[in-house]
C-alpha cells in the first residue's frame, strides 16, 4: 500500500514507527522528524561555511549501469587531471562488480567503499517494491552516518551524490557542506509536480546549490517547474568509456543489445525483432545483455523459441569484449536514446547504431552514423538486415560513429563541464557546457 506523503514530518513520523517494526530502532524518530519538518515552509537549510577540500562524487548503487560505469570512468580522469581533488565513495555491492568489470577502483587514490548494507534490505537493482525499499531506507540511514564521518574525516568541501541519495537526503539534508542535484533520469515521473518523486526532487533542489542535468532537455523541464536558472546545469554531450569500448575485429554477424531488462528499455520488442530477422537471416548471432526484472522471461522465451545457440543472453560486468566485436548494437529506449550510455557504448565500439526514433535520438544517431527506426518490430528488423547484408556499408558507419564520440563524448570534454559545475566561486547557468554570463539568463 503507497504510503501519504503530506505532510512531510507525518511521512517521516510513520517511516521511523515502520523501522521500529523492521528491528532498526536505533534510529531516532525525533531526529527523523526534526530534520525534516525544519525545512517545511521555513526556508532551506543553508551548508556551512565553504572549505577547502576534496569533491565527493556518491554511488550508492546496488548494480552496475550506465550511470555508475560512466562515473566510474569519469573519476578515473578527475583523478588523472585533478589529483587529489576528488573523492569517490560507493557501495560495497557496487566496488566489487566494478573493479571485476576492468575500472581498477582498487588501484586508483581516493575511493571509498561503504558499509554493507542492512539485513533488511532486499533490494538488488534499479527498481524495487514498497517493502523491499522500506529496508532499502535503513541502508540509506547508515550511509548518511558514514557520509558524515567521510566528510570530517577527508575534509570533503561538497557532495554530489547520485540516485536514491538525492531523495533520501532531500528529507535528511547533510548541512555541513554544499551539495550538487544530479539528474540522470528522464522519466515522466520526475516532471510531474503531482507525483511523489517530482516532489523530492524539488525539495533536494531547493536546498542545492547547482543542479546537473544529463542534457538540454531535463534543463527546460526543471525550468518549466520554477527552478531557479542560475542553479541549473547541462553538458553539450554525455560522455562515455571509449578506452575499453573501441573497435575490434568485426564479426560480420553480430548484432548485441545491452540494456537492463525493464520495460522502459524493451527487451521483449527485441524479442520480437531477432525474430524477424532469423526467419530471414538465421545465420545471424545476437546478444542480449543485460539485468532487471524480465531477466527471467528473457530467458524462458529464448529456450522456448529453441534460439539457445544464436541469441546469447545474460548480465556481463564488462560487456566491451561482445560489443567490441558486434557489427550492429542496438538501443530501444522508449522516451528517448540521446543521453544512453548503452547507445554511445556501440558508438565507441565502432558499431554501425540502431535506435528508437524517439525524443532528441536523432542529434546523436544521424545518417552518418547509423539507423533510426520506429518503435515497431518490423522495420527495426528491415534496418538491421539492411547493415548486416552490407557490412561495408555498416562498417563505414561504425567508423563514423567512433569518430563522432571521440569529438562530441570525449571524457576530458565531461571532465570540464564538471569543473564549471562544482566551482561555486562563479555564478551563471551552464548550458551545453558553456557558463552563461548571469544577464544572459533573463
Amino acid at each position: 500500500m503507497p504510503l501519504a506523503i503530506s505532510p512531510w514530518w507525518d511521512f517521516a513520523g510513520h517511516l521511523a514507527a515502520r523501522f521500529r517494526i523492521l528491528g532498526a530502532d536505533r534510529i531516532p524518530q525525533l531526529e527523523i522528524a526534526r530534520s525534516v519538518s525544519s525545512n517545511v515552509d521555513g526556508g532551506q537549510p543553508k551548508p556551512g561555511p565553504r572549505r577547502a577540500g576534496p569533491i565527493a562524487l556518491v554511488l550508492p548503487s546496488t548494480m552496475a549501469s550506465g550511470t555508475e560505469r560512466r562515473l566510474s570512468f569519469v573519476y578515473r580522469h578527475l583523478e588523472r587531471r585533478f589529483p587529489g581533488k576528488y573523492r569517490l565513495i560507493l557501495s560495497a555491492d557496487l566496488y566489487p562488480v566494478l573493479n571485476r568489470g576492468g575500472f581498477a577502483l582498487d588501484q586508483l587514490p581516493g575511493v571509498h567503499v561503504l558499509g554493507r548494507k542492512a539485513t533488511v534490505d532486499r533490494k538488488s537493482g534499479s527498481d524495487a517494491p514498497a517493502l523491499v525499499n522500506l529496508g532499502r531506507l535503513v541502508t540509506l540511514f547508515r550511509y548518511r552516518r558514514q557520509l558524515k564521518h567521510l566528510i570530517s574525516q577527508e575534509r570533503i568541501a561538497m557532495l554530489h551524490p547520485y540516485l536514491e541519495l538525492v531523495p533520501f537526503l532531500a528529507l535528511m539534508p547533510i548541512r555541513e557542506i554544499p551539495s550538487i542535484v544530479p539528474i540522470v533520469d528522464h522519466q515522466p515521473r520526475y516532471f510531474d509536480q503531482g507525483s511523489l518523486h517530482c516532489r523530492l526532487l524539488l525539495r533536494a533542489i531547493a536546498s542545492a546549490e547547482r543542479v546537473d542535468c544529463l542534457y538540454l532537455w531535463i534543463t527546460q523541464r526543471m525550468e518549466g517547474l520554477g527552478v531557479e536558472r542560475r542553479k541549473l546545469a547541462n553538458p553539450a554531450w554525455n560522455c562515455v568509456n571509449h578506452d575499453a569500448f573501441h573497435p575490434a575485429e568485426k564479426d560480420e554477424r553480430s548484432v548485441s543489445f545491452a540494456a537492463r531488462t525493464i520495460d522502459l528499455k524493451n527487451p521483449l520488442l527485441m524479442l520480437e525483432v531477432i525474430q524477424q530477422v532469423l526467419r530471414r537471416r538465421p545465420d545471424v548471432r545476437f546478444a542480449v545483455l543485460g539485468k532487471g526484472h524480465m531477466e527471467s522471461v528473457l530467458a524462458r522465451e529464448i529456450a522456448k523459441r529453441g534460439w539457445g545457440d544464436r541469441v546469447r543472453i545474460g548480465y556481463l560486468e564488462d560487456p566491451s569484449p561482445v560489443v567490441n566485436q558486434s557489427l550492429v548494437h542496438i538501443s530501444l529506449e522508449r522516451l528517448d536514446n540521446f543521453a544512453n550510455q548503452s547507445l554511445l557504448e556501440g558508438m565507441a565500439a565502432g558499431c554501425a547504431t540502431v535506435a528508437s526514433d524517439v525524443g532528441e535520438t536523432h542529434r546523436v544517431v544521424t545518417d552518418e552514423v547509423g539507423l533510426l527506426s520506429p518503435l515497431e518490430a518490423d522495420p527495426l528488423a528491415d534496418a538491421i538486415l539492411s547493415l548486416v547484408d552490407d557490412p561495408g556499408k555498416a562498417r563505414k558507419m561504425g567508423a563514423a560513429g567512433r569518430q563522432r564520440v571521440m569529438r562530441n563524448h570525449h571524457v576530458d570534454r565531461y571532465v570540464d563541464y564538471l569543473r564549471l559545475v562544482h566551482d561555486l566561486s562563479q555564478p551563471g547557468q551552464i548550458v551545453d557546457g558553456v557558463r552563461l554570463a548571469p544577464e544572459s539568463e533573463a
